[in-house]
C-alpha cells in the first residue's frame, strides 16, 4: 500500500482543507513546531482507511472535528497492486457527540463500499491488513523498540504481547479457566446428582413435590417481596436523611449570631443619624436666616451708598456757600475801572507821542543821525556813511523820550492789569458756571436722596444689619462644621454597619437554601434583627419537624424490619438462605428443588445418562485445564514469545546486517535478553546500554521493520511504505546523521520512507519536504521540494 495524497478539512488542527501530495514521493518529511499537527496528517489517512485514529482509542469519533467546525471530511488516495483507489469518511457533529456520517471506498468512479463498518472490511480484505497490524507496519512502532531493547523483564514481555499481538492467548487461557470451572462445577453437580441416584419412598417423593410447588409459590412473589423490603428501607433511608438534613440546618441556624455590640452599634448608628438630622436642620435654619438677612441688606443701600450720598449732601452745601461768596458786581466795576485806566494812559501816551512827533521835525538832522549806519548809503545824499556825525540832542527831546518811556510803562501795566481783571473775570464768571451747573445738576440728583438724619438712621439700621449678617454666616459656617462632623462620625459607624452587612450577607448566604426573609428595610441592624427573629422561629420550627422526622424514622425501620423478620421466618420455614438478594437464594433453592424432584422422577433413567456427564465433564474439565496450563505465561505464551524472539532477531539481523554494512548483530537469550555483536570490534558483545543514539534507532527500527515484514507476510500484504512518528530530539548530531543515512538507504530500496519530526536537521534531509505550520485560521502545510 502506498499513499498518493491525503487530505483533510475540519480534522484536528486543520480547520481549512490541505493536502498532502505523495505520488512519485519516495522519501519525505513533515516538519514543524510541536503541536502544529504534524501527525494529525497521518492520524487523517488512517481515519479515512479505518474510521479510527490510533490516540483516541476505541472508536471516538468527535476528537477529531476541528475545535469551532460541524464537521470533519477526509480523504485518502492509495495504491495497491498498481491500482488506486480513494478512501472518503466524512464526520459530523450531533448532539450527543458526533457520528460518521458518509464513508465510501472507491477505484475511480465505482464505489466498492458504502457505509463506515463496510468501508472497514474491505480496506482490511485490501490490504491484507487489520487497524492494529497497520499501525504497527505501516506506522511504525521504532519508538516502543528502542525502550523494548533496554526496559526491565516483566515491562519487556508487556511490551512484546503489545507488539506480536499476543493478548489473545491470555484471553484464550481466561476462557479456558472459564470453562474449566464450568466443566468442574457441572461434573460436580453431577457426582452429586448420580451419588444421590436411588429409588425414593412415596414419602420422599412427597416431601420434595411439597417444597417445590412451596419454592415455586415463594420465588413468585419474592421479587416483590423484596421490592417492598427496599422500599421500606429507603423509605426509613429517606427518613433518616430527612432527620440529618434537619439536624444539619439546625446546626447552621446555631451559628447564625450577631455581631457583638450591635445594638450598642443601633444605638450609636441612631445617634449619629440624629446628630446628622440635627446638625443638617440647624445648617438649614442657619442658612435661612443667612439668607433673610442678606436680602433685607441687599434691599437696603449700603453703607458705601449712604456714605456717597452724605458727600453729597456736604457738597452740595459746600458749592452753595461758595456760590453765595462769588461778587461779580464788584469784579464787573473792577474790570471797568482797569479798561478807563488803560484808555487813559493810552491817551496819556497818544498826547505825547503827538508833542514827540512835532519836536522830531523840528529837531531833524538830530533825528537823522540816529538812524544813520556806518557803512550804510546816506538817505539823504546816498553816499556811504563813513562816520556818524555827533549832534547833541535838544533837552526837550530828551524829557519827552523820558516821559514816553513813562507812558509806555503805564500802558503796559495798565493792559496787564486788564488781562489779569479780564481773566479773573472770565475765571469767576466760568467757576459761578461751572458751580452753578454743578449744583443745580447734584440738586437734581439729591432731590428724592434722604435727609441726611434719614441717612445717619439708614446707616445705622445697615451696619446693624451687617454685623447681624456677619454673624449669621459665621454661624453657617459653624453649623457646616458641626454638620460635616456628624456626616463623619455616621461615615464611621456606617464603616461599621457595613462590615456588620458582610457578616449579615455570609450569614444569610449559608441558610440560603432555608428561605431567610429578603429585607424590607434597607437598616442592616433591622435586617439582623430580622434574621435573629426569623432564625428562632425557623429553629422551633425546624426542632418540630425533627422530632416527627426521628418518630417517621422510628415507624420506618420497625416497619421494615418487621417485613424482613416475617420474609426470613417464611424463608427459614421452608430451609432458604437468608442471604440476600433473597430472589437469587429462592432461584437458587427452587432450582436444586426442580433438579431434585427432577432427579427423583427420572432417576433410573438417568443414572446412566449422569455417569456420561460426569465422564464428558473430566474429559472438559481435563482439556481445559490442560489448555489454560499450556497457555500460561511461563509456557505457550512463553514458547510463542521465545519463536516469535527469534524469528523477530533473525529477521532484524538480515536488516540490521544491510542497514550497517555487517557491522553489527542481535541476540537474546531465553530471557528476552538483548546484546549486540559488534563484528568490527572482533565480534565484541556488547550490552545494549552501551550503543549510541543513532546505534539504538538501528537496532530499533531493524526490529521494527522485522515486525512489520513479519505481519504483513502473516497478512499476504507487501510492506511498501513505512512512516516513522518518533522523537528524534534526543539524538545527537552523528545519531541524526546516522539516521538520516540509514532512511535514505531504505528509501533508495523502493520503501516510502516518511518522517514526522520536528528536529530541522533531520527533515532537510528528505528530498520532499512538507512544512506545517499553526496559523490563527488552523494549520496549513506548505510543500518545500
Amino acid at each position: 500500500m502506498r499513499p498518493l495524497r491525503i487530505r483533510a478539512e475540519g480534522f484536528s488542527a486543520y480547520r481549512s482543507a490541505v493536502e498532502l501530495d505523495l505520488e512519485d514521493v519516495e522519501f519525505f518529511s513533515l516538519s514543524g513546531p510541536t503541536g502544529s499537527g504534524k501527525s494529525s496528517l497521518v492520524d487523517a489517512m488512517i481515519f479515512a482507511l479505518y474510521g479510527r485514529v490510533p490516540r483516541l482509542g476505541g472508536n471516538a469519533v468527535e476528537p477529531v472535528i476541528s475545535a469551532g467546525a460541524v464537521r470533519a471530511r477526509v480523504a485518502v488516495d492509495f495504491e495497491v497492486g498498481g491500482v488506486t483507489y480513494t478512501a472518503v469518511r466524512m464526520a459530523e457533529r450531533t448532539k450527543s457527540g458526533a457520528t460518521v456520517k458518509e464513508a465510501r471506498l472507491q477505484r475511480g468512479d465505482k464505489v466498492l463500499a458504502d457505509g463506515a463498518d463496510d468501508v472497514t472490511r474491505q480496506v482490511e480484505d485490501l490490504l491484507s491488513l487489520r487497524f492494529d497490524d497497520f499501525t504497527r507496519t505501516v506506522v511504525l512502532p521504532q519508538g516502543e523498540f528502542a525502550r523494548f531493547l533496554t526496559s526491565p523483564k516483566a515491562e519487556r514481555q508487556s511490551l512484546l504481547r503489545n507488539l506480536l499481538g499476543l493478548d489473545v492467548y491470555s484471553a484464550v487461557r481466561s476462557l479456558a479457566k472459564t470453562r474449566e470451572s464450568v466443566a468442574n462445577d457441572r461434573a460436580s453437580m453431577a457426582r452429586h446428582q448420580l451419588e444421590a441416584v436411588e429409588l425414593p419412598d412415596e414419602e420422599t417423593v412427597s416431601e420434595a413435590n411439597g417444597r417445590l410447588d412451596t419454592l415455586d409459590a415463594m420465588a413468585n412473589t419474592i421479587v416483590a417481596d423484596e421490592k417492598l423490603l427496599a422500599r421500606l428501607d429507603s423509605g426509613s433511608e429517606a427518613a433518616r436523611e430527612e432527620v440529618e438534613h434537619i439536624k444539619e440546618s439546625l446546626l447552621r441556624l446555631t451559628d447564625i449570631e450577631p455581631p457583638d455590640r450591635i445594638d450598642e452599634l443601633d444605638q450609636l448608628a441612631a445617634a449619629a443619624r440624629e446628630r446628622l438630622a440635627d446638625a443638617e436642620s440647624a445648617l438649614e435654619a442657619a442658612r435661612r436666616q443667612s439668607g433673610e438677612l442678606e436680602a433685607k441688606v441687599g434691599s437696603l443701600k449700603s453703607v458705601e451708598e449712604i456714605g456717597a450720598l452724605r458727600k453729597s449732601h456736604i457738597r452740595l452745601g459746600e458749592i452753595a456757600k461758595r456760590l453765595a461768596i462769588h461778587d461779580l458786581d464788584s469784579a464787573r466795576e473792577s474790570l471797568v475801572t482797569t479798561r478807563a485806566n488803560l484808555i487813559s494812559t493810552e491817551g496819556h501816551l497818544d498826547e505825547i507821542n503827538l508833542r514827540l512827533t512835532s519836536g522830531l521835525i523840528s529837531h531833524a538832522a538830530h533825528a537823522l543821525t540816529t538812524e544813520l549806519t556806518v557803512g550804510d548809503p546816506c538817505p539823504v545824499c546816498d553816499h556811504k556813511v563813513e562816520s556818524i556825525p555827533t549832534r547833541t540832542p535838544s533837552s526837550e527831546m530828551a524829557d519827552l523820550e523820558k516821559e514816553k518811556d513813562a507812558a509806555v510803562r503805564s500802558v503796559s501795566k495798565a493792559r496787564l492789569d486788564l488781562d489779569e481783571a479780564t481773566n479773573a473775570m472770565t475765571q469767576l464768571e466760568t467757576s459761578v458756571s461751572e458751580q452753578k451747573a454743578q449744583h443745580d445738576e447734584l440738586a437734581a440728583e439729591m432731590k428724592s436722596a434722604p435727609s441726611l438724619e434719614d441717612l445717619r438712621r439708614m446707616e445705622k439700621e445697615v451696619l446693624s444689619l451687617s454685623s447681624g449678617l456677619a454673624a449669621s454666616r459665621e454661624d453657617v459656617v459653624r453649623r457646616s462644621e458641626e454638620h460635616s462632623l456628624a456626616a463623619s462620625t455616621l461615615e464611621d459607624t456606617a464603616d461599621s454597619v457595613r462590615r456588620v452587612g458582610k457578616d449579615l450577607t455570609a450569614a444569610q448566604l449559608k441558610v440560603a437554601d432555608l428561605n431567610p426573609p429578603v429585607p424590607e428595610s434597607d437598616d442592616v441592624i433591622v435586617q439582623w434583627k430580622e434574621l435573629m427573629a426569623w432564625r428562632d422561629e425557623v429553629s422551633q420550627r425546624l426542632a418540630a419537624e425533627r422530632a416527627g422526622a426521628e418518630t417517621r424514622v422510628t415507624e420506618a425501620k420497625t416497619g421494615a424490619q418487621t417485613a424482613r423478620d416475617d420474609l426470613v421466618s417464611r424463608l427459614e420455614s421452608v430451609a432458604v438462605p437468608t442471604v440476600e438478594p433473597f430472589a437469587v437464594q429462592v432461584a437458587s433453592e427452587l432450582e436444586v428443588a426442580r433438579q431434585r424432584a427432577a432427579a427423583i422422577e427420572k432417576a433410573q433413567r438417568d443414572a446412566t445418562e449422569l455417569a456420561k456427564v460426569v465422564q464428558a465433564s473430566q474429559c472438559s474439565v481435563e482439556v481445559a485445564a490442560g489448555l489454560a496450563n499450556h497457555l500460561r505465561a511461563n509456557g505457550f505464551e512463553k514458547w510463542m514469545m521465545v519463536g516469535a524472539m527469534a524469528g523477530l532477531v533473525a529477521g532484524a539481523n538480515d536488516l540490521l546486517s544491510q542497514l550497517s554494512d555487517g557491522g553489527y548483530s542481535l541476540k537474546s537469550d531465553d530471557e528476552g535478553t538483548f546484546s549486540i555483536v559488534d563484528h568490527r570490534n572482533a565480534n565484541e558483545t556488547r550490552r545494549v546500554s552501551t550503543l549510541s543514539g543513532g546505534e539504538t534507532f538501528l537496532v530499533s527500527l531493524a526490529l521494527a521493520l522485522s515486525l512489520a515484514e513479519t505481519l504483513a507476510a502473516a497478512g499476504g500484504a507487501e510492506l511498501d511504505t513505512i512512516i516513522l512518528d518518533e522523537g528524534f530530539g534526543a539524538l545527537d548530531d552523528e545519531s541524526l546523521d546516522t539516521v538520516a543515512s540509514v532512511l535514505e538507504d531504505l528509501a533508495g530500496k523502493g520503501l516510502v520512507v516518511g518522517v514526522i519530526t520536528h528536529v530541522k536537521e533531520l527533515a532537510s534531509r528528505a528530498p520532499v519536504r512538507f512544512v506545517v505550520s499553526s496559523e490563527p485560521g488552523g494549520s496549513e502545510v506548505v510543500k518545500l521540494s
